[in-house]
């Protein structure tokens, strides 16, 4: 959630329940980082969450640890449908964005979000797109790997969830490439040529072995620019911290753009420190970023390029509903 207003206790559940359902099993001190609340707010918190089942606290070693429960589950699926909802009930705010296009632009898929970087992603550019958990970001992510793979561009996709893609993933083998960092990925699609199965962000070399061997595969005959998206930036944050983060993403980035990549990373800077934010943002050459902000009409979604360099766009902020 933003830091720009008042969270209500409700968002403070979801939030908690997000960040323990993504990492599995959480320790108080990762809910904490991850729901942006001090210890002692998180450790309450808990403990309500806990005598409602909606988390489970489980003993490993000479610890505790909390890990989501179905109920919790139910809650954040229901608590994310009624934002929905209401943002619905919304108008949106329309904004007039003039169409320039400069030339070695990569759309996003996002016509407006074109409009406010002239175009579209600067080719072989690495931006980091950074968010709360939302439905605008999944849409933002969905449309800028369809664009890519519907123009017949090769086209990464490396994330922990295979929802909302799996039809990509069986219709377009030749030029679509899924990674699935998560231990049930099995359950969550058949075994295709151009799915690569890992059991998680634990083990970072073998998420480069696997972008390695899609390499090799790659069809040499499709021309044009490549794409990729990075979902698990903050997967790899909380697991490794900022400084094998950093190493990683240091090792990796460079190697896809020598091979014409243009690459979209995400991440969720509220479940981080914000000292391990800046670590990684300064990386990466864009930063788009999705905010929430409290105006006339009630709690409404932004996005603004915060940064770009050495290249033209609009520093405008587009209302998103």
């Amino acid at each position: 959630m933003s830091s720009e207003r008042r969270r209500t206790k409700y968002d403070i559940y979801a939030d908690i329940i997000e960040v323990i359902s993504m990492k599995g099993l959480c320790s108080l001190t990762r809910v904490s980082y991850g729901a942006n609340l001090p210890v002692d707010r998180a450790k309450k918190e808990l403990n309500f969450l806990v005598s409602h089942g909606f988390i489970r606290e489980r003993t490993v070693g000479d610890s505790k640890k909390y890990a989501t429960t179905k109920w919790g589950l139910e809650y954040l699926k229901t608590f994310k449908q009624m934002r929905r909802f209401f943002a619905a009930l919304e108008e949106p705010v329309k904004i007039k964005i003039p169409e320039v296009v400069l030339p070695n632009r990569v759309t996003t898929g996002y016509k407006d979000l074109d409009n406010l970087l002239l175009g579209g992603i600067p080719e072989n550019y690495a931006v980091i797109l950074t968010s709360p958990s939302c439905d605008e970001r999944d849409l933002m992510v969905k449309r800028f790997l369809e664009a890519g793979v519907k123009k017949g561009q090769i086209t990464f996709y490396v994330t922990r969830e295979a929802s909302g893609v799996r039809a990509l993933a069986e219709e377009f083998q030749r030029n679509f490439y899924l990674f699935i960092c998560n231990p049930q990925a099995d359950t969550m699609i058949e075994n295709l040529p151009n799915v690569f199965k890992l059991k998680g962000v634990e083990n970072l070399t073998d998420i480069s072995i696997a972008l390695s061997s899609a390499f090799r595969r790659l069809d040499t005959s499709i021309g044009g620019p490549k794409r990729v998206c990075i979902e698990t930036v903050s997967d790899v944050l909380l697991q490794h911290h900022a400084v094998s983060t950093r190493r990683w993403l240091t090792g990796l980035l460079p190697e896809l753009k020598s091979r014409a990549f243009t690459t979209l990373a995400v991440m969720t800077p509220q479940m981080h420190p914000p000292q391990e934010v800046h670590a990684i943002l300064g990386l990466f050459e864009g930063e788009v970023n999705i905010y929430e902000k409290e105006t006339e009409r009630g709690l409404e979604k932004f996005l603004k390029i915060r940064k770009m360099l050495n290249q033209r766009y609009l520093d405008s902020k587009l209302p998103l509903g």
